[in-house]
């Protein structure tokens, strides 16, 4: 359930019931002594209407500098861009994350259902984010990825896929 506050789940392990805000992230990060922290965002499920993105990314951006404010230690904090596949809202989103005093980029949410896809909102994002500070892309992994978003200036990235192809 995600509020205004932040997000309440069950957890699959035991049922209890657990409510994460945006401090409590930087909190946990911070206790993991991770070298670089992301700040708390909603990622926005594809197929997401304009509206609700609009919406989900005004919630982003509150978090994020709740998450900025709430940073106290010398960890390297990423903020996240999202805005899914809607120019006007990825444009919007790059800005004001850029305008934040992070140490990096997060580039989430839905990206489109193909590369192409993906390279264009690569194409919305990226010149609207400071040049010298790290781009890191949420969720993508696939060796046909990494040609279209390294020459669209991405650094680092995450992905499940290789633990699921390792597994298989």
């Amino acid at each position: 359930n995600i509020t205004e506050n932040g997000v309440e789940f069950r957890s699959h392990l035991d049922g209890a019931l657990h409510f994460f805000t945006p401090e409590k992230s930087i909190q946990i990060q911070h206790n993991l002594a991770a070298d670089y922290i992301i700040a708390f965002d909603e990622c926005t499920p594809s197929l997401c209407t304009e509206e609700y993105a609009a919406k989900s990314l005004e919630l982003t951006h509150k978090w994020a500098q709740i998450c900025v404010d709430s940073k106290k230690t010398d960890q390297a904090l990423f903020g996240i861009v999202q805005g899914s596949k809607y120019k006007a809202l990825r444009e919007k989103s790059a800005e004001y994350i850029d305008s934040l005093n992070v140490a990096g980029y997060g580039i989430g949410g839905d990206l489109g259902d193909s590369r192409e896809m993906t390279d264009t909102v690569l194409s919305w994002t990226i010149p609207h984010l400071r040049e010298g500070r790290p781009r890191h892309m949420l969720g993508i992994g696939y060796l046909e990825d990494m040609e279209v978003i390294i020459k669209r200036g991405i650094d680092t990235f995450d992905c499940t896929v290789p633990t699921h192809f390792a597994r298989r």
